[in-house]
């Protein structure tokens, strides 16, 4: 005889912020969380990425393809909130005496910030264009120099390309995913400061969840006002 089953899962509706498509989840249950608190304990932010996208797309009905990093932060909190609760305790340091305090951060509240702008064509010469895109989960998790510890410039040259989906003449379109790295390299090198700064705008344009965190610290009593701004923050 089959054991009974304990819950009913409940289910709600989100939609996915890249896409605008509308899909039906449920809360995680105690297998997903386990995977979870394991990706948690190993500290590697690889780990703890592939069981977040495990763990939507256990949860969603759905099929989704090309999920953005921000699709995947903003998903996860929502089924986040309806699995634990709709309040996280967050231990956040003070910006004055740099200890942890710990804050109650209503997952509900939380919001995505920027505007979704995928595919934007920049113009950089008279002839010569990029068109931009969106960095999905999948290409974070295929580039290893991402996960590395590299000054923040290396990081910002390193999305930008990410980002750059294709680049374009008068007569032709050349897809970035056809070209060696070296090319790409070679080509975002030799931007001007100004044709740089365009396409870094769009990276610095990418939606990202916040949430304001004003709180006093325990140990100095300093008063913190935070903006908590993607997953990192709030995991």
């Amino acid at each position: 005889m089959a054991l009974p089953k304990l819950n009913a899962s409940p289910t709600y509706e989100l939609n996915v912020p890249s896409t605008g498509q509308l899909v039906t989840f449920r809360p995680f249950l105690v297998k997903e969380q386990k995977n979870l608190l394991i990706a948690i304990e190993t500290q590697e932010r690889r780990d703890m990425m592939r069981a977040i996208v495990r763990t939507i797309e256990s949860c969603v009905e759905e099929t989704m393809k090309d999920l953005t990093i921000f699709d995947v932060d903003y998903m996860f909190t929502k089924i986040r909130a309806k699995s634990v609760g709709e309040t996280a305790t967050l231990i956040i340091p003070c910006e004055e005496c740099n200890q942890g305090s710990e804050v109650p951060i209503e997952l509900e509240r939380i919001m995505l910030q920027g505007e979704v702008v995928d595919n934007k064509l920049i113009e950089l010469t008279d002839d010569i264009s990029v068109q931009m895109r969106y960095p999905t989960y999948a290409d974070f998790m295929d580039n290893d120099k991402l996960f590395q510890d590299t000054s923040l410039t290396e990081t910002i040259l390193e999305m930008v390309m990410t980002c750059i989906a294709s680049i374009n003449t008068l007569e032709e379109k050349f897809s970035t995913k056809d070209e060696p790295r070296e090319e790409l390299v070679n080509f975002v090198e030799s931007m001007s400061a100004e044709q740089f700064e365009k396409v870094t705008e769009f990276v610095n344009g990418i939606p990202t969840i916040k949430q304001e965190a004003d709180f006093v610290c325990d140990h100095c009593g300093h008063h913190n006002d935070r903006i908590l701004k993607g997953m990192d923050d709030f995991f």
